[in-house]
């Protein structure tokens, strides 16, 4: 799905999106690639820990911690 996609069915804005992805804290390490129901999953994930007060920087560390405990 495209970003714009994502963004209506997560409910989360696009420009959000965009700056989680360049982060490299969803699956999808390039916005114009498309993204997956995964992403979708991650974006969920990271969107919580947003609005309860982790930053970016926070979780460039911790996603990959839940990433690989998840395989």
């Amino acid at each position: 799905m495209t970003l714009e996609q994502l963004a209506a069915k997560s409910g989360v804005l696009a420009e959000k999106i965009a700056t989680y992805t360049a982060a490299g804290l969803l699956p999808t390490k390039d916005a114009s690639a498309g993204f997956s129901d995964r992403d979708l999953y991650w974006l969920d994930m990271v969107n919580c820990f947003m609005e309860n007060g982790s930053s970016v920087d926070d979780l460039k560390d911790l996603m990959p911690l839940c990433e690989a405990a998840q395989l």
